[in-house]
């Protein structure tokens, strides 16, 4: 089964968003391993992947129904779970085993032993609504926990036989450009890179 790995460098902080906040504290906080590290889910590379290739299809770079076939597709008049699966399978983009071993490391008291450590790749942000009096609306302040610029790495794998599949991710990755929530607000500026992985 052909595998490539695909690898996200992240230019400007980003967030991946949990649809969780913290209180008072945070409106929004990214997702993360349970050691505390910052990923992308493998649901939101394919999705990022397949917007890419929606656009590429589009613009007649790569054959009609390629998305699809790749993808999935879902007929609209059926249920949502009447689906045909896609010859791609993404896994979640990480900062890497070693890095989830050493944040996952555990002190005499049952804490993770690099936690203040990991806290580090995080950020806040807070923004505000401002009138045209320069001054903020009541109850605007909206505030969110980005994560640092790191390198993230995902595996994708193919169960079919397509000799021009390492172009066509290639062609899809070059056309991603941002990454995860509040990418008009210039977070999640990002280059994405496709490699083979030899057997």
């Amino acid at each position: 089964m052909p595998k490539h790995d695909i690898t996200f460098t992240f230019l400007a902080p980003w967030q991946m968003g949990s649809g969780f906040g913290e209180g008072a504290n945070l409106d929004a906080v990214p997702v993360k391993s349970p050691a505390g590290l910052p990923y992308i889910p493998g649901k939101s590379v394919k999705g990022l992947f397949r917007e890419a290739m929606c656009l590429a299809e589009e613009f007649g770079q790569v054959e009609s129904g390629s998305t699809d076939r790749l993808f999935g597709s879902r007929d609209p008049q059926l249920s949502r779970y009447d689906s045909t699966s896609g010859l791609l399978r993404f896994g979640s983009a990480t900062l890497g085993t070693a890095m989830e071993a050493w944040a996952s490391t555990i002190d005499g008291n049952g804490s993770y032993l690099n936690a203040a450590a990991i806290q580090q790749l995080y950020m806040p942000l807070a923004a505000t609504k401002i009138n045209s009096d320069g001054l903020a609306h009541d109850k605007s302040l909206r505030k969110i926990e980005a994560v640092l610029p790191v390198t993230l790495t995902a595996t994708v794998e193919f169960s079919g036989s397509e000799p021009a599949l390492g172009d066509t991710l290639k062609l899809a990755a070059s056309l991603i450009r941002q990454a995860g929530s509040h990418r008009h607000r210039g977070l999640g500026r990002v280059s994405v890179t496709v490699q083979e992985v030899k057997p």
